[in-house]
């Protein structure tokens, strides 16, 4: 539920006009789709054995720091909380409040913006109840998002019995230079709506059995929104020609209105509302459990590492996710957050996925409870693949990726700042593979 609770967020119901812009093709769409679900497959496969050897708090956090050392793990860790997380948490409350709007109209402008901000604070005072309870919403919210995307695919079958849908063209086009750039910038989309098969390793010191629990999460999960998420998109082209896809940014809303009516688009904004709203709750979930990681490592933030002595929840951690996503909230620095928070994530996953490499080389004996199938074919194709894409963003939208890495950047400083507040004791996330 928490691993694909986290995948299914608002990027399905809004990627596919923002992919039309780039990638004009049924059948290309459709591949960047099934390729991006395999993409993750190869990078989940290898997640799950570095989740069965570490079954630590922290995720991909304790695997960069436990591979490359505490620089590289800090440098993550700052990425998650300024670049990547809290920014997703704000893009995913914003539009919760928003379509909620559109079902129960209740003002506009700052009036989201406040409702947005006070969603982030409720769904933290809630995970800090305890995890029970976050585990509980999230469980809630999967079921009806999940729900959701069956209606929008019941609704395309129809649709195609009807034959009542768009004419496609499955031809599929030669694969030049341009159209390898274009299929480039549409994966960042797809790869946006794929994000999330990550989240299971956060908790894992907080879950039963984690050697096997979170191998299965990981993968269970990633391959479920997969073969949704193909059967979703098919629907989508199904409904709405191509050439207005660019144009139609809730596509969803469309689907339902030609298969029911208008009550289709109030459904559709209710469920998109329910799906941000589970979203935001998976990411405040685990968000935390990588600040509190960072916290027990490094000085700078070792408030974070401290737990509530009732509810045994990283209390701070989770209220200093709370306060940089609501600051976000009511500023604009998250309208282009798909971008320059993907190229540079994107970076500590190849290097993770690397990673699988570098310890069976170097640590061949060590215990592996669960080991990546397809080795070494699936690590080499995600790296290779997360490699190719890096390059294709810096040289499609430079601005962009800049901002990333510039971002990542500024924790170079902080780390050194880190290092020199007092010498840091030894904790469990700290050895180094060397």
């Amino acid at each position: 539920m928490l691993v694909v609770g986290c995948i299914v967020g608002i990027g399905i119901f809004r990627s596919a006009s923002s992919i039309a812009n780039h990638v004009q093709q049924p059948a290309l769409i459709l591949l960047l789709w099934v390729a991006g679900g395999l993409l993750s497959v190869c990078g989940a496969l290898c997640y799950a054995e570095l989740a069965a050897m570490f079954p630590a708090t922290g995720g991909d956090y304790v695997y960069m720091s436990r591979i490359y050392g505490r620089f590289w793990g800090f440098l993550f860790g700052w990425t998650k909380l300024f670049v990547e997380r809290t920014g997703t948490i704000a893009i995913l409350v914003f539009f919760f409040a928003e379509y909620l709007s559109r079902v129960i109209p209740y003002g506009g402008g700052i009036a989201q913006r406040w409702l947005a901000a006070a969603t982030v604070v409720g769904l933290t005072a809630v995970n800090i109840a305890g995890i029970r309870w976050g585990a509980r919403v999230q469980n809630l919210f999967t079921v009806l998002k999940v729900g959701t995307l069956g209606g929008i695919i019941c609704a395309g079958v129809w649709l195609a019995m009807r034959q009542s849908g768009a004419a496609l063209d499955w031809t599929m086009p030669p694969i030049d230079l341009a159209t390898a750039q274009s299929l480039g910038i549409g994966l960042v989309f797809v790869l946006f709506a794929y994000g999330g098969w990550t989240e299971a390793a956060y908790v894992a010191e907080e879950v039963r059995q984690p050697t096997r629990t979170i191998p299965r999460a990981i993968l269970g999960g990633l391959l479920l929104t997969g073969v949704l998420y193909v059967l979703v998109s098919g629907c989508y082209l199904l409904a709405v020609p191509v050439a207005e896809l660019p144009r139609t940014p809730l596509v969803a809303a469309r689907v339902m209105q030609a298969a029911i009516g208008p009550a289709g688009g109030a459904l559709i904004a209710a469920m998109i509302a329910c799906s941000a709203f589970g979203a935001s709750n998976g990411y405040i979930l685990t968000g935390a459990r990588i600040l509190y990681a960072l916290g027990k490592d490094h000085a700078l933030f070792a408030r974070l590492g401290r737990l509530h002595p009732v509810h045994r929840t990283p209390v701070l951690a989770l209220w200093t996710n709370a306060a940089v996503a609501t600051l976000l909230v009511f500023t604009k620095t998250f309208d282009q957050i798909a971008t320059y928070s993907t190229v540079a994530i994107s970076l500590f996953f190849m290097m993770t996925v690397f990673g699988v490499m570098w310890l069976r080389r170097r640590l061949p004996e060590y215990p592996r409870p669960y080991r990546a199938w397809g080795y070494p074919v699936t690590p080499i194709i995600f790296c290779l693949t997360m490699l190719g894409f890096i390059i294709n963003i810096w040289m499609t939208e430079p601005r962009e990726a800049l901002f990333g890495f510039g971002f990542v950047a500024l924790g170079i400083p902080l780390y050194w700042i880190s290092q020199h507040v007092r010498q840091p004791s030894v904790h469990s996330h700290q050895h180094t593979v060397s």
